[in-house]
């Protein structure tokens, strides 16, 4: 088999077991017989590394291609789809978390808890489902436009509608020291740090932290999308696969606020888990779906793999379920037959995202954690960027990804605030040396170590 890698993430065993099962036969009401059956997690530098099979990706992407993008109806049927399992899976994890909770037994808990596993798992197969056709349309995109300028590619990418990030800084752009006003953008946004059951809502300080901080970039002049259709000359055929990649890249950004605020909510459901069991909410995020159906239905279990597993696990698919090992990790890959080909580069090359050039130094990003690390004119280097990651992005001199393309998360902001940015790199937080001096020449795509 040959492993292609998906992306990066600092995801917990338990939405990692949700990832896997959500595009596995236990889906195929969504996506039929196009479903996956080879899957690996595994651990790498914090993150977890998600990789597919080529050629089963490749099947499962003209599937995708095919079913939700071949035509106009049917992607509407996609986008309508993709906002009922939203709604769905925000409304069921609100829901189970007004619950009295600590007065249900824990029959009643197991039941919440398997409702809530279900709408995780069909919400999760609409975002891999749009993960990956963004990427695809992405890419058919940036080659027919590759050569024209920044302020042409900007308008044939820029999303449908704003995202919530951006909607964020206007908003808080207005507020300045008001607390009546910052208590009230707290209650509205605190779940956008909510990346996974064991990160923490923001707190009132971190909103503060984020108004007083807040950097906005000088506006400027934004040419429409029919002026940049005109000058590129698209034909009709093109402009609406522009007009598609670009609600494709709004929903890129709408998905992960469904999911911020279904974990959000759902965290109350796993807190009160875990109190029972006697650990925190982060040791129960460790925990696998059936190890918590277990103690549930009062078997025993392990409990102390929740803590173990923070410092890294390996998950896969075996005979249609998932496997969680959190040791002799290396002697389980050789023994499932999964080898990366080692690829050799001589330079760091991307994606132009925003143009310029900037000289800084190194700080690699792998969690959020890392961004505390950002000083003024740093060059932030990560996997990928997201909502959190802003402030630390305001204060850069540029910006590197791993991931990413025209639309991601990176490359939109990055134009907003008018910061260098290179995205799709593959390898910029494996071959840049944390504190080292670089040059990013982001006009012609290239990133330089100076020393």
């Amino acid at each position: 088999m040959r492993w292609k890698k998906i992306f990066s993430r600092e995801y917990s065993v338990q939405y990692c077991g949700v990832a896997l099962d959500s595009i596995s036969e236990r889906v195929k009401h969504l996506i039929r017989d196009s479903y996956m059956k080879n899957l690996i997690i595994l651990p790498q530098h914090k993150n977890q590394c998600f990789y597919f099979e080529e050629e089963e990706e490749k099947k499962f992407i003209r599937f995708i291609v095919e079913e939700f993008t071949s035509n106009k109806n049917r992607f509407n049927h996609f986008k309508n789809l993709f906002n009922k399992l939203g709604k769905n899976y925000v409304d069921i994890s609100q829901k189970i978390s007004e619950f009295p909770l600590n007065g249900f037994d824990n029959i009643k808990l197991k039941e919440l808890f398997l409702e809530y596993q279900k709408i995780a798992r069909d919400y999760t197969c609409i975002i891999w489902i749009t993960f990956l056709l963004n990427e695809y349309w992405s890419e058919k995109g940036h080659v027919l436009v590759s050569s024209y300028d920044d302020k042409i590619k900007e308008a044939l990418f820029r999303p449908a509608k704003r995202s919530t990030v951006l909607i964020m800084q206007e908003e808080a752009s207005i507020i300045k020291n008001n607390s009546v006003e910052i208590k009230k953008f707290w209650t509205k946004y605190r779940w956008i740090s909510c990346l996974d059951l064991q990160n923490d809502p923001w707190s009132l300080k971190d909103v503060e932290d984020y108004v007083k901080n807040l950097k906005l970039g000088s506006p400027y002049e934004k040419m429409s999308f029919n002026e940049a259709t005109q000058k590129v000359n698209l034909n009709n055929d093109q402009k609406v696969k522009f007009q598609m990649i670009k609600e494709l890249g709004y929903i890129k950004d709408a998905r992960d606020d469904y999911r911020r605020k279904g974990i959000f909510y759902i965290q109350n459901l796993f807190a009160e888990i875990g109190k029972r069991m006697g650990v925190s909410l982060k040791n129960v995020a460790y925990l696998t779906e059936s190890e918590i159906i277990n103690f549930l239905n009062g078997k025993q279990v392990n409990l102390h793999k929740g803590k173990k597993r923070q410092e890294g696990f390996l998950m896969y698919m075996k005979d249609g379920k998932y496997i969680c090992i959190d040791h002799a990790i290396n002697e389980e890959l050789v023994k499932i037959g999964f080898s990366e080909e080692e690829i050799k580069v001589s330079e760091i090359k991307g994606t132009v995202a925003c143009r310029g050039k900037a000289i800084g130094t190194v700080k690699i990003v792998r969690t959020v954690h890392d961004i505390l690390k950002i000083k003024k004119g740093d060059i932030l280097v990560a996997v990928t960027t997201h909502p959190d990651y802003v402030p630390a992005m305001q204060k850069s001199a540029a910006i590197v990804t791993d991931e990413g393309g025209m639309l991601s998360h990176a490359a939109i902001v990055s134009r907003e605030l008018g910061i260098p940015c290179v995205v799709g790199t593959t390898n910029a937080t494996k071959i840049l040396r944390h504190g080292s001096k670089v040059e990013v020449d982001a006009t012609n795509g290239v990133i330089r170590v100076i020393e």
